[in-house]
């Protein structure tokens, strides 16, 4: 019977057993076990030669590596690197050249690996989330107000060792830097209020562009944090770039550059004082600062403030008049067939929608246009699954019953 997967040691030496019974030829043997009859006379030859070890796998790496780094040269990267802990290995290489006069260093990449290899870079890992949230296609700035994008700079403590959590907040498509602005602490509540200022001054955006981390994303539904789902309740649409990526936001990534190194270094006496230096320097970026991107023009010229206001006495109708939208509460729970569901914090007095599903003792849950997830079922914790919760762990029962079926037919 032909086997799916790699023949294990056991099989093959029943195959040479079986050959060398002399009841079977080779070539019936390899039809019945379903391998050529070159691999068979492989078998053979090995067993001939080395007996049932020979059978297992050899390795394949190469006995030789002749573009491997050499070891002097491995210690005197290691030891370059344990007098320099922070250099990486750009400025190790540079070091090999002009400390050292090696013509030829190793590659970039190379010594990379050799700094892995003799554990002196530790891999970051991503903390995984429960929730697989997909990312679209990043919209490109047709117009003032179409897509603005935030971030913070960087935290760092003033000379009286605050700290200074600069917001900033820009255009994309004017350059105008809409905000900055020297918060204590990068939370939800003061970056909520800045915002709240920004809205009043300069109107409402129709998209905004932000990193998934905090406070802006979250590993949990939709990837949404408690701000986020507020810009979507006030009708703005949200966008996320790619995870560690942060060219994406390139033109805002290359303000902070801008902005640190004519405004953070050295830093202000205080908080206060490096937001009147803040606001010094704003000024001057808007109005007398020209751009590339934008025809030499000053983001100033180019700018406009817009017609969308914020005016809290007016909710936004996220899904239209006909459709019946279920409360969450100040828990971040729904309430569906008598039972509380965990759909979480952030949604808290928002409104979402249930669409039905095959199963009708689950459904889906949607805010705004963004899938959540589902609730229902044989559920003992009551909270919010992914959509793909029922895939994933169907997927490995069924594979779970085709090895256990081959199992008891062997």
């Amino acid at each position: 019977m032909p086997w799916n997967t790699t023949p294990t040691p056991e099989q093959r030496l029943k195959f040479v057993t079986l050959a060398n019974s002399g009841r079977f030829t080779t070539s019936e043997l390899c039809e019945q076990f379903g391998v050529s009859r070159k691999c068979g006379h492989k078998w053979l030859v090995r067993f001939a030669q080395g007996g049932a070890r020979a059978l297992v796998d050899a390795s394949r790496a190469p006995h030789t590596l002749p573009q491997r780094t050499e070891e002097s040269l491995e210690r005197l990267v290691v030891s370059e690197r344990r007098l320099h802990p922070t250099w990486g290995p750009k400025k190790l290489r540079a070091v090999l050249e002009r400390k050292h006069a090696i013509e030829l260093p190793p590659a970039v990449s190379t010594l990379g690996e050799i700094l892995k290899r003799n554990g002196l870079i530790e891999s970051r890992r991503r903390r995984p989330g429960a929730f697989e949230v997909k990312r679209g296609e990043l919209t490109q700035a047709e117009r003032p107000n179409h897509v603005w994008a935030t971030d913070f700079k960087g935290w760092f403590c003033t000379q009286d060792q605050e700290r200074c959590d600069p917001l900033t907040v820009t255009d994309l498509h004017s350059r105008y830097l809409i905000g900055l602005q020297a918060l204590p602490q990068a939370t939800q509540r003061w970056t909520r209020m800045a915002c709240t200022h920004f809205f009043r001054t300069h109107g409402l955006p129709e998209i905004i562009r932000m990193d998934n981390g905090s406070p802006f994303g979250s590993i949990g539904p939709g990837g949404l944090s408690k701000l986020s789902v507020w810009w979507i309740s006030l009708g703005i649409d949200v966008e996320f770039i790619k995870p560690a990526s942060p060219q994406q936001n390139g033109s805002h990534e290359r303000m902070h550059c801008t902005l640190k190194a004519e405004c953070c270094e050295p830093s202000s006496t205080n908080r206060e004082a490096q937001q009147r230096r803040f606001g010094r320097w704003r000024h001057e970026f808007n109005q007398e600062r020209p751009h590339e991107a934008i025809g030499q023009r000053t983001p100033a010229d180019v700018y406009r403030t817009s017609a969308v206001r914020l005016d809290d006495r007016i909710a936004v109708d996220l899904y239209g008049p006909l459709v019946e939208t279920h409360p969450v509460s100040e828990t971040g729970s729904v309430s569906w067939q008598g039972r509380a569901w965990h759909v979480g914090d952030a949604f808290a007095g928002q409104g979402v929608v249930f669409e039905p599903r095959d199963d009708e003792k689950v459904v889906g849950v949607r805010f705004a246009n963004l899938v959540l997830g589902e609730i229902g079922g044989e559920c003992p914790h009551g909270r919010i699954r992914p959509t793909a919760f029922k895939k994933r762990r169907g997927s490995r029962k069924i594979v779970a019953k085709e090895v256990k079926s081959a199992s008891q037919h062997e």
